[in-house]
């Protein structure tokens, strides 16, 4: 009896059908009568044994796992979309894949979807129909090719592993960093996280991956404050714990979201900490505090008001001269140089056509492929229907369309 075995997917044998886990915090289910089909079947140890001819077996089960992946939902409870190569290509979202904002930085964005439904978040995740995941492979082979674009003219690149939602539910995080090390030239590789889902084990996993620094959104020095810019409960003690962990093991930036009003207390206490951090890692080059203004976003919430850049740095230079510590950041700090550019297949103003190729996170929001790129369009076409659009938006190789 042939055994289907997936490093990725867990059989889990329930009432009515078989539900297969992807990639921990994903799932699509198949039923009983579909694999029947195939032949008689059993799961053994979270794998799947069908009788039959293993040429046969593994080819009809191969059809129905991309007509199931196809069905993919998140754990949250969305719809989700498994991005893989010839499917929807790497770069043009914002979504998920490669964002090229000509530096010697190539943010990777691996998954959509978050633990936490924060105050601040500029996403607003609650509000979004879908969540993302891409293909492991697909990510560090694009990010090589862009990466080789830019080390003409930079030989320090520096991966950025970033996302509209929380890194570390990437089931894959370790084996991504560890293909992104193996890159020409790349000598840094960073992560935004929460914490929350921090471990020893995990950092030591994908420090031991290479890992080079983390960036850290602490938003505040107290359970009760935590929780409240956090939107459920947040397990503080322990961030604050996995910090002093980390600065023991590598690079380390706290990136609290200062939301006046809310807590501008605990912005001071975090600056504290960070110089606790530093006497841990007195050899750390790059900052251990990087404060982020708030700011408003037309699909974020609004917990505090924006203030204007000008009264930001202001309020930071009375924080430098109070603690004595060093608040205003620029690209110099973390070695943020120009580099050779992606180049754009259209330009703003721009007609093209583009073949609709999967939901976006929006209503009526079809992400669609033209030149190897994706263009967020509006429209109420179907999936495979090929649409006439100007381009809205070509920023950064981040593209939006209105269809024409």
């Amino acid at each position: 009896m042939p055994k289907l075995h997936f490093e990725d997917i867990q059989f889990q044998e329930e009432k009515d059908n078989i539900r297969d886990i992807f990639l921990k915090n994903f799932y699509f289910e198949l039923t009983y009568s579909e694999l029947n089909k195939i032949g008689k079947f059993r799961v053994i140890k979270q794998d799947l044994e069908i009788e039959g001819k293993d040429e046969i077996v593994q080819r009809n089960f191969n059809t129905l796992l991309e007509q199931k992946l196809h069905e993919l939902k998140s754990f949250q409870g969305k719809e989700a979309t498994y991005i893989y190569q010839g499917f929807i290509p790497m770069i043009g979202s914002l979504y998920f894949g490669i964002i090229d904002r000509n530096t010697n930085i190539i943010e990777i964005r691996p998954i959509t979807g978050c633990n936490l439904n924060c105050a601040f978040c500029s996403v607003d995740l609650a509000r979004r129909e879908r969540d993302f995941v891409v293909n492991v492979d697909c990510l560090a082979s694009e990010a090589e090719k862009l990466a080789e674009l830019k080390s003409s003219k930079c030989k320090e690149i520096e991966m950025h592993i970033n996302g509209q939602g929380e890194p570390l539910l990437y089931a894959p995080l370790a084996e991504l960093i560890s293909k992104l090390k193996k890159i020409k030239n790349v000598k840094t590789i960073s992560i935004d996280t929460n914490g929350t889902l921090l471990t020893k084990e995990k950092v030591d996993e994908i420090v031991s991956a290479g890992l080079t620094r983390f960036n850290i959104s602490l938003n505040a020095f107290s359970d009760k404050t935590a929780e409240k810019v956090a939107g459920v409960r947040y397990p503080f003690e322990n961030v604050k714990k996995m910090c002093k962990y980390i600065a023991k093991k590598t690079d380390i930036l706290i990136t609290p979201v200062w939301l006046y009003t809310i807590n501008d207390k605990d912005i001071e206490q975090l600056i504290e900490f960070s110089q606790e951090l530093k006497k841990i890692r007195p050899q750390q080059q790059t900052p251990f505090m990087g404060i982020q203004n708030f700011l408003e976003y037309r699909y974020g919430k609004k917990p505090a008001k924006e203030i204007c850049w000008s009264d930001f740095y202001d309020e930071l230079e009375k924080l430098e001269k109070k603690h004595k510590i060093r608040l205003r950041l620029s690209r110099d700090d973390f070695n943020i140089v120009k580099a050779n550019v992606l180049r754009k297949p259209f330009q703003k103003g721009e007609a093209v056509q583009a073949k609709i190729i999967c939901r976006g996170k929006f209503p009526k929001e079809m992400l669609c492929a033209s030149h190897n790129r994706i263009i967020s369009v509006r429209t109420e076409k179907k999936l495979g229907k090929i649409i006439d659009a100007v381009i809205t938006r070509s920023k950064y190789n981040v593209f939006y369309g209105k269809e024409i």
